[in-house]
C-alpha cells in the first residue's frame, strides 16, 4: 500500500512512529544504494582488469588490507546509527548531536591511526602473503587510501549518522554520489591521466571525499534534523564510549569475518587448487547479489528498533523485528529457489571464454548446494543487528569468534581428506552446515536476550 507522507512529517516522526511503516519508508532507498555500490564494484573490476594481469593481481592482493581499514568505518557507522536512534527515541536531541559529532571525530582519529599502521606493516604483510612481485603496484593503489583515509571513514560514518535519524534518502544520496563519481573518475584517472592503478585508488578516495563533504554540508547548513556546529565535534568521553560500546564489537566482528575469509582460501587451494577458489567466489557473487534486499531490510530495521528501545517500547521494537524477520525469510527462500533453478544459465554468463567452459558443471553444482545457506546467512545478519540494537553487541562478536574458529577447523579437516569425502565438496557441505547452525544459534541467542530484557522490565538507559 502506498503511504502518503504529510508535508510537515519529518524523517524522525516516521522513525519514531509505526515500525512497519518506518521500515518500508527506508528499505527502498537502502536497496537502491546497495545495488549501485554493487554495480560500482563490478565497474571498478572492469577498468582495473584492462590494465593487465599484474595490476589486477595487485589490487586483488591488497584489497584485504583496504578491507581492514573499512572495518573501522563500518563499526563506527553501526555504532552511530544505533546510539543516535536510541537517543532520539528518548527525545534527547542534544545527546544525538554529540553522538553524531563524536562519531566523525572518532572516525578521523582512527583513520589516522589505521593509516600509520598500514604504512608500518604494508611490506611485512606483502612479504607474508608472498606477493613481492606486485609490491609496487599494490602500494600505488593503497597510497590514495592512506592519504585520504579520514574522508573514506567519515563518508561511511555519515551514512550511519543519517540512518540514525531516519534520513534514509539522504544516506542513500551520499552512498550513490560516491559510487557514481567513482565510476566517472575511474577511466579518466586510470587511462585519461595515465595514472594506472593509482588512479583507481584515487578515484575511490576522491569520490569518498566528495560524499563526506556533502554530508557535512547538510549537517552544518541545518538541512538535517540533528543540528551540529564546531562544538559538536569536540571529543566527549561519554558519547565516544557509547558509540564504541556498539561500534567496537561490530568492528571486531567484521575483522573476524574478513580474517576468516582470507584464511579459508588456503584450505580451498589445498582442496582443489585455484579453481576451487573460483568456484567458491563465483557462487558467493550470486549469493551476495540476491541478498541485497535482506541487507536493505536489515539496514532499515536497526534504527527503527534502536529508536523503539530508546522509547522503552519493547512491543514496538519486537514488531519491527518480526516484520523484518518474516520478509527476510520469505525473500531469501524465493532467492534460493531462483538460484537453484537458474544456476546453469547464470553460470554460463561467467563461462563464455573457451577455457572456462569445462568448469561449468562444477560451478553449477557449487551454487546449487550453496543456495541452502541463503536464508540462514540472512538470519545471521538480522539477529546480530537486533542484538546490537539491544546494546548486546558483544554477544554476536563472541559468537562470530567461535563460529569462525569451528568453520576453519572443519575446513582444514575436509581439505586434508579427513572427512572421507571429496575435499572441495566437503568444504561446501561444511559451509552450508555452518551457516544453518549460525542462523539458528543467533536466533536462539537473540530471543533469549530479548526475553531477559522483557522479564526484567528494563527501561533503556545510555551505555
Amino acid at each position: 500500500m502506498v503511504q502518503i507522507l504529510r508535508k510537515d512529517e519529518s524523517d524522525v516522526d516516521i522513525l519514531l512512529g509505526e515500525p512497519k511503516r518506518a521500515i518500508r519508508s527506508m528499505v527502498i532507498p537502502f536497496l537502491v544504494a546497495l545495488a549501485v555500490v554493487e554495480i560500482n564494484q563490478f565497474v571498478d573490476t572492469y577498468w582495473v582488469s584492462g590494465l593487465g594481469t599484474t595490476d589486477a593481481e595487485a589490487v586483488s592482493t591488497v584489497i584485504p588490507i583496504y578491507g581492514l581499514m573499512m572495518c573501522v568505518g563500518l563499526g563506527l557507522s553501526i555504532g552511530a546509527t544505533t546510539t543516535i536512534s536510541f537517543a532520539l527515541g528518548q527525545s534527547d536531541k542534544e545527546r544525538a548531536r554529540r553522538l553524531a559529532g563524536n562519531s566523525v571525530t572518532l572516525g578521523i582519529i582512527l583513520a589516522i591511526v589505521t593509516s600509520i599502521l598500514i604504512v608500518i606493516f604494508f611490506n611485512p604483510i606483502i612479504d607474508m602473503m608472498g606477493a613481492g612481485s606486485v609490491r609496487s603496484e599494490g602500494w600505488s593503489y593503497m597510497l590514495p587510501y592512506i592519504i585520504l583515509s579520514p574522508a573514506i571513514l567519515v563518508y561511511t560514518i555519515i551514512g550511519g549518522t543519517l540512518r540514525g535519524e531516519g534520513a534514509a534518502r539522504k544516506s542513500t544520496i551520499v552512498q550513490i554520489s560516491a559510487a557514481l563519481i567513482n565510476m566517472a573518475l575511474d577511466p579518466v584517472l586510470i587511462y585519461g591521466c595515465g595514472m594506472g592503478v593509482m588512479g583507481a585508488g584515487l578515484a575511490t578516495a576522491l569520490s569518498s571525499l566528495f560524499a563526506a563533504l556533502l554530508g557535512l554540508y547538510w549537517y552544518f547548513s541545518g538541512k538535517t534534523m540533528i543540528k551540529v556546529s564546531g562544538t559538536s565535534f569536540r571529543f566527549d568521553k561519554e558519547a565516544s564510549r557509547e558509540i564504541l560500546g556498539v561500534g567496537g564489537p561490530k568492528t571486531v566482528q567484521t575483522l573476524i569475518s574478513n580474517a576468516t575469509d582470507i584464511i579459508q582460501r588456503v584450505f580451498l587451494i589445498v582442496a582443489g587448487g585455484t579453481a576451487a577458489v573460483m568456484y567458491y567466489n563465483y557462487a558467493w557473487r550470486y549469493i551476495g547479489l540476491v541478498g541485497l534486499p535482506s541487507r536493505a531490510l536489515d539496514s532499515a530495521m536497526i534504527p527503527v528498533c534502536s529508536a523503539a528501545y530508546g522509547q522503552s517500547d519493547l512491543e514496538k521494537m519486537r514488531e519491527g523485528y518480526w516484520y523484518t524477520f518474516k520478509l527476510v525469510v520469505l525473500i531469501s527462500a524465493i532467492a534460493a529457489v531462483f538460484l537453484f533453478v537458474f544456476a546453469d544459465p547464470l553460470m554460463q554468463i561467467l563461462t563464455q571464454e573457451e577455457s572456462m567452459r569445462h568448469h561449468l558443471e562444477a560451478l553449477v553444482w557449487t551454487i546449487r548446494v550453496s543456495v541452502v545457506l541463503i536464508p540462514f546467512f540472512a538470519l545471521m545478519g538480522i539477529e546480530a543487528s537486533m542484538l546490537q540494537a539491544m546494546k548486546k553487541a558483544k554477544i554476536p562478536m563472541y559468537f562470530y569468534m567461535l563460529w569462525g574458529f569451528i568453520k576453519l577447523a572443519l575446513y582444514a579437516l575436509a581439505a586434508y581428506g579427513y572427512l572421507g569425502v571429496d575435499p572441495f565438496e566437503g568444504i561446501i557441505y561444511i559451509m552450508v552446515g555452518m551457516h544453518v547452525f549460525g542462523g539458528l544459534a543467533l536466533v536462539y541467542l537473540e530471543r533469549a536476550e530479548f526475553k531477559k530484557l522483557k522479564a526484567s522490565g528494563q527501561s533503556a538507559a545510555p551505555s
